[in-house]
């Protein structure tokens, strides 16, 4: 294999944005990383970007991982591929690489709120697999009032539509088609059957809150890194 194909090992994990290439040697060193199952204390060891490198027994990709919370404007798509529509994805300009970053999930172009982005594969099926015990609370805007009956009636499909509700309450200083909802589920799809199981519409649908993470200082349009506690916290449901 040619030389100019190869890269230092310190450098390929400090791409990754583990740590910078000092850190990387005594991690070498101390003999925390494998190359193809292999582990190399070799200081300017090189490596092929085609070759598995895991530190601490996690794979190790020579790209930095990347993080993010985006509270979604209205009017946006999710996909990125979608032609001559704006996407989320436009909001991100100012990152030097978001290739591979993704949405953790697919909010429809009228909805808005809290949206995780990442291009940790691993990660995100990680939240993806235990999103049932997730809290996530809503801000919704239905196509009429809602009724107080409904209120408690709406408990009696929690089992049906997969999905369990904390607490549901009229939004305080707004019109009664105007609702707060505190709940635990898997699919925002599975939250509009509900409402229409007792002939409301979703309008609008706004997620403040998702798991640790609020809207709190963050404009619509807006987004930023998740912090390490923030990320530690999603793994840890």
């Amino acid at each position: 294999m040619s030389s100019q194909n190869l890269i230092r090992l310190n450098k390929f994990i400090a791409n990754s944005g583990i740590c910078n290439r000092r850190e990387a040697d005594n991690y070498i060193s101390d003999g925390r990383v494998t190359v193809n199952n292999k582990i190399i204390n070799k200081l300017g060891s090189k490596v092929s970007l085609k070759d598995s490198i895991r530190f601490d027994g996690r794979e190790v990709f020579p790209v930095k991982m990347k993080y993010l919370v985006l509270n979604k404007p209205k009017g946006f798509h999710c996909i990125s591929q979608k032609a001559n529509n704006k996407t989320i994805f436009s909001l991100l300009s100012s990152i030097d690489e978001i290739k591979g970053i993704v949405s953790l999930d697919f909010l429809k172009e009228n909805y808005l709120g809290l949206i995780i982005l990442s291009n940790d594969v691993k990660f995100m099926n990680q939240i993806n697999l235990k999103r049932k015990s997730i809290k996530q609370i809503f801000h919704l805007k239905l196509d009429k009032n809602f009724l107080k009956k409904d209120l408690e009636l709406i408990m009696n499909f929690e089992e049906k539509f997969k999905l369990k509700i904390k607490s549901i309450s009229y939004v305080d200083r707004a019109e009664r088609n105007e609702i707060g909802v505190e709940l635990f589920l898997d699919s925002i799809k599975h939250l509009e059957k509900l409402f229409l199981e007792l002939n409301y519409k979703i309008i609008s649908c706004d997620r403040v809150l998702f798991s640790c993470l609020t809207k709190k200082d963050l404009t619509r349009g807006q987004w930023r890194d998740l912090t390490k506690q923030e990320i530690i916290n999603l793994q840890s449901f």
